[in-house]
């Protein structure tokens, strides 16, 4: 007997963008200037969203918005979460194909991963399930994925999120993309909070103040005098509703940096230009007339010529596997208060990671070209010997001197694999120790944490590498010792 299968349920309704689509507007990849076409949009909430940013969007659906005139070539296409819920394998690459016909710039596919797959009563159909509402679920791993859109569409995906890949039909976009990715100059705020910042009044002088400090940075992160189209849209954007030229805004921005920020800045982009080149020679050997203008520039300007940048990114790419120096740069990391060493991993916080070595900076980028980037995390744990990275997210890292682990994923290069593990369930609670290992100097709460744990490893013979002991063991203990957590500034 053959199984109905209802897609359309599987369309649920939003209260943010989708995880691809915010990624897509966080990159720059959708703004006013593009058009974009969901391809399978549900309901169109992204639809919603991103035309309340003022951005041209469009959708179609086979059940909500069949109308065929909504399918035509637009810059950007999102096939968000479809692929899962088609249950005939052929039917998916024709669908995926479709969506990259329509394709001007790039196209976005998300799928559920393996890992998000928390149900129990379902019944194996195909490749997948059929769940209790009468859908089909395939549930994706990373790689699966990956080799999907190489092999339907013979390209190169770009990881850009666990679950999440780019695929772009224009080079030099796909470059900019990876650079500022790398760089840290994509946009950082939430959509959401875009809306309410677009109706604010600020008088004109705390503008021309946010766009000079914001330049001065961007001036930092290019090394150099960056062109007005190199800079994020939103900055763009901001600096036309000033009315102040860029010419007068960069004089300005330029004086607020010193001559020692300006050399650690070149130092730091020379690394970050090695760093991004040893990335691009996994897959293929750049030619200096295929990089973008901007990217020309910095080659030229900072190493001469593409043969040194060639050098230069080779012999980082092989140090890689060098276990003795990750060590080295890991106790160099631990000595400048980024991290801490325990046996065979490092760990940082999230926040430092333009800082450590650059080996380590080059072992997160292998990371993020496995997963994409992973947002929301708090600490970080480098695995030298097993070649693994897991990103932990924390319950109020900042408020509590015991904070909850709340999730894990791990990305694991040697069988290319992404693992999430939910710390929520199951009732085992995991906890970080000895916090202050993780915290800034200058956190007006270090010296609390640090005296605590002082007191904690004074008091008890607890192991505390790895995962430490066990939280209802150690609470048990600070009781009968009547030690209690202490109290946090605000």
């Amino acid at each position: 007997m053959a199984i109905e299968v209802f897609r359309h349920r599987t369309a649920i309704g939003r209260s943010a963008l989708s995880l691809p689509v915010k990624v897509l507007f966080q990159a720059g990849l959708v703004n006013d200037e593009t058009s974009f076409l969901d391809y399978g949009c549900g309901r169109g909430d992204d639809i919603k969203f991103l035309k309340e940013l003022g951005i041209p969007a469009t959708g179609w659906d086979p059940y909500f918005n069949p109308e065929t005139s909504q399918l035509k070539n637009c810059d950007v296409v999102n096939l968000g979460f479809v692929l899962n819920v088609i249950e005939n394998e052929q039917e998916r690459i024709e669908v995926l194909k479709s969506a990259f016909e329509l394709t001007n710039h790039c196209l976005s596919v998300a799928v559920m991963l393996e890992s998000q797959n928390d149900t129990t009563a379902t019944v194996p159909h195909k490749d997948g399930q059929i769940t209790t509402r009468q859908t089909f679920q395939k549930y994706y791993n990373q790689t699966e994925l990956e080799s999907q859109l190489a092999e339907s569409l013979k390209v190169s995906p770009i990881a850009a999120a666990p679950g999440v890949f780019f695929i772009f039909k224009d080079e030099t976009l796909e470059q900019d993309f990876l650079l500022k990715r790398q760089l840290g100059i994509i946009q950082d705020y939430e959509p959401q909070d875009l809306l309410s910042k677009v109706n604010e009044k600020k008088e004109k002088t705390e503008q021309v103040l946010r766009l000079n400090q914001n330049l001065a940075k961007h001036i930092l992160n290019f090394a150099r005098k960056p062109e007005l189209r190199e800079l994020p849209r939103y900055f763009r954007q901001q600096l036309e509703k000033s009315g102040v030229s860029y010419r007068r805004i960069f004089s300005t921005a330029s004086q607020t940096i010193t001559e020692s920020e300006l050399n650690e800045a070149v130092i730091l982009k020379k690394e970050q230009l090695s760093l991004f080149f040893a990335m691009y020679l996994f897959s293929t050997r750049p030619k200096y007339k295929s990089l973008s203008a901007g990217l020309q520039k910095d080659v030229k300007l900072h190493y001469g010529t593409m043969k040194d940048l060639e050098i230069k990114a080779k012999n980082l790419l092989f140090s890689l596997g060098n276990s003795d120096l990750l060590y080295s740069d890991s106790q160099q990391a631990e000595r400048g208060s980024l991290g801490y060493c325990d046996g065979n991993k490092f760990i940082f916080h999230s926040k430092n990671q333009s800082k450590i070595p650059l080996r380590l900076r080059g072992i997160m980028a292998i990371a993020e070209r496995l997963s994409g980037k992973i947002d929301d995390v708090d600490l970080i744990k480098i695995h030298i010997e097993s070649k693994k990275v897991s990103y932990l997210t924390v319950e109020k890292f900042n408020g509590s001197p015991l904070p909850r682990i709340l999730s894990r994923v791990i990305v694991d290069f040697r069988d290319n694999k992404i693992l999430n593990f939910d710390h929520t369930k199951g009732g085992k609670v995991k906890t970080v120790y000895l916090k202050s290992r993780f915290m800034r100097q200058e956190d007006p709460n270090y010296k609390i944490q640090k005296e605590f744990d002082e007191l904690i490893l004074k008091s008890f013979d607890f192991d505390f590498s790895g995962e430490g002991p066990g939280f209802s063991e150690f609470a048990t203990a600070l009781f009968k010792s009547k030690i209690a957590p202490p109290s946090y500034k605000n």
